[in-house]
């Protein structure tokens, strides 16, 4: 199981200089930044930025990943950056620790992918609900290189859905994690990845829940 650092865990503020800088205190495996670009430069920004300069580069965000030996999560803000994100991951030489989430990504566009792995919001024509686990793990079975699972907000889903997920092999990336409670109710179920706000307080439970 992978804890992701969501972007401002422990209140540092999304995507922000300061987040990077408290990264040993999570104790994550690893870090979700927001994706947009602006001409040729990739930058971080949860919203489109009038003055992207200010934003941070995703660059600076590969070299913390790449300094700390952790994964990053690009969350997709905008299409058709798939490509142009892995080229910067190449140059940084993290290329095998990239993965995406984001709603704008579709399968087409996965299936064209010459590196990375994809934890889809949404699957075209399947509902993430009981009864279609089924569907889900079928359509991932088309390219199981690239279309590594899916990503689902706790809210979105229910506990059964999870857990049929996890019976039928299928990797989900769980978002967003908050409290004790949220740990007691998902650590146990198995999931490849859990986004935190508090990642620390979540690998607590986790490291009470394997003893």
């Amino acid at each position: 199981m992978l804890i992701t650092a969501h972007g401002g865990a422990h209140g540092t503020g999304r995507n922000s200089k300061m987040y990077f800088s408290r990264i040993p205190e999570y104790g994550c495996d690893a870090l979700e930044v927001d994706v947009r670009k602006r001409g040729k430069r990739l930058y971080i920004s949860h919203l489109p930025a009038l003055f992207s300069k200010r934003r941070l580069s995703l660059e600076y965000a590969f070299e913390k990943a790449k300094e700390y030996g952790l994964y990053i999560n690009c969350d997709m803000k905008e299409r058709g950056l798939l490509e142009d994100v892995l080229a910067l991951a190449r140059k940084v030489g993290i290329e095998d620790k990239i993965f995406f989430t984001g709603w704008v990504i579709d399968e087409e566009e996965t299936k064209q992918l010459s590196g990375g792995r994809v934890f889809f919001n949404k699957l075209s024509g399947i509902p993430f609900k009981e009864g279609y686990v089924e569907r889900i793990k079928q359509r991932l079975a088309q390219d199981p290189v690239h279309m590594a699972g899916i990503n689902a907000g706790k809210y979105l889903v229910s506990e059964k859905f999870l857990t049929d997920c996890t019976a039928a092999g299928i990797n989900v990336s769980l978002y967003t994690l908050n409290s004790d409670a949220d740990a007691q109710k998902y650590v146990k179920l198995g999931l490849y990845n859990l986004t935190c706000n508090n990642p620390a307080r979540i690998r607590e439970w986790i490291k009470r829940l394997i003893k």
